[in-house]
């Protein structure tokens, strides 16, 4: 069953729903069917924070077959986790899909698109082919994985299997699960920083990394913890790891990411602050992070580092005079506060003509906005 099933209630992004329909079937829950529903109820609030779009199906479906596959019994949950392999006596294909194999076992090969975009498309033999070979092209896909995604769309765009993804999902779950995870362009995975001067052991970091990803597109924090802690034990300079880690934790309560999962969630603000030493966010994150555990200096230094990068947004202020109000110096916090009044109408204006000539018109407007309230706060206090 899944978790619409178990919630009783239709598919919805509606957490309001969501919520009230938990609150009132909890109570008549059988004790040993509890967990479950609480598994359900996570998931389906997960499922409402997908914002619609022409790929948003594919993190949908990736969510929905994870709660199948971790809560439904060993029968229904099986067909995940094998793969279906097609081929068993020599075919007229073997020529074909051992050069794909070749190309495969080539790492600094594989990496590049267009080689592959020249073993397939411009060979003649995959012209005249392509039908009979679908079923071993998958097979040879699952038991491949760490491609770039380009090299997974390219044979999307052959075969079309996101088009028919519901009927692939009847047939063979798992492949289906591997082209939704695979073509999905969240957290995309780049192979293009590898070098033959940069040596590690690639196959296994880049199969910890995927898992990493897919434990993190599949709400799955334990798994998250632990690829994300053997993809650092091979390999510590690939960004994309760090942003998985600090996106799903940063997106969970506080409880989960300042305290079981808060040094993992840590260390990836520290090493996105080194990378991304331009940018606010990771910064402020790793201010609230120092404010939950009372580190009221470190989160000062790293609010006042972000104000320097980013003059126009008020609640960083803000944020600073809170600080010293919860260690009583209010004094302190006034000043802060005080700045915020005088600064309010340069940070709009400055706001407001950006509106005009930047392409991020959406992200300007909600800052005003959060101006806006972060002046009706302070006028409460002062």
């Amino acid at each position: 069953m899944n978790m619409w099933g178990i919630l009783e209630i239709e598919k919805t992004k509606d957490s309001t729903l969501i919520r009230d329909q938990y609150n009132r079937i909890r109570l008549t829950t059988p004790p040993h069917e509890v967990k479950k529903l609480s598994a359900a109820y996570d998931f389906a609030l997960k499922y409402a924070e997908f914002i619609d779009s022409a790929e948003s199906y594919k993190e949908e479906m990736i969510l929905e077959m994870a709660f199948v596959r971790n809560w439904n019994n060993d029968a229904d949950s099986a067909s995940f986790d094998r793969i279906h392999s097609t081929v068993h006596t020599a075919t007229i294909y073997d020529d074909f899909l051992a050069q794909l194999q070749s190309l495969y076992n080539d790492f600094f090969s594989r990496k590049g698109v267009s080689n592959w975009e020249r073993q397939v498309l411009q060979n003649a033999f995959w012209i005249n082919n392509k039908a009979g070979l679908e079923p071993y092209i998958q097979d040879f896909l699952q038991r491949n994985r760490n491609l770039p995604s380009e090299v997974w769309q390219l044979f999307d765009n052959e075969y079309h299997w996101n088009d028919r993804i519901n009927e692939l999902s009847s047939t063979d779950l798992y492949f289906a699960r591997c082209v939704l995870i695979e073509t999905c362009q969240r957290w995309k995975l780049e192979y293009s920083f590898v070098s033959r001067d940069v040596r590690f052991n690639y196959e296994e970091y880049f199969n910890c990394r995927r898992l990493l990803r897919e434990a993190a597109l599949e709400n799955d924090m334990v798994q998250v913890k632990q690829y994300f802690d053997k993809s650092i034990d091979i390999y510590t300079d690939d960004p994309i790891i760090y942003v998985i880690v600090a996106t799903i934790y940063g997106s969970q309560p506080d409880m989960i990411k300042y305290v079981v999962f808060g040094p993992e969630y840590l260390h990836a603000l520290n090493k996105l602050i080194k990378i991304h030493y331009d940018d606010k966010k990771y910064l402020i994150e790793r201010a609230e992070y120092q404010t939950s555990c009372e580190g009221y200096d470190a989160a000062c230094e790293d609010y006042e580092a972000a104000m320097r990068l980013n003059s126009d947004d008020l609640s960083i202020p803000y944020a600073i005079a809170d600080i010293y109000n919860l260690q009583n110096q209010y004094g302190k916090a006034k000043a802060y506060l005080k700045f915020i009044k005088k600064s309010y109408q340069k940070a709009q204006a400055a706001l407001e003509s950006r509106m005009s000539t930047s392409q991020e018109r959406d992200q300007i407007s909600a800052l005003i906005d959060s101006n806006d309230r972060v002046m009706g706060k302070v006028f409460e206090q002062l």
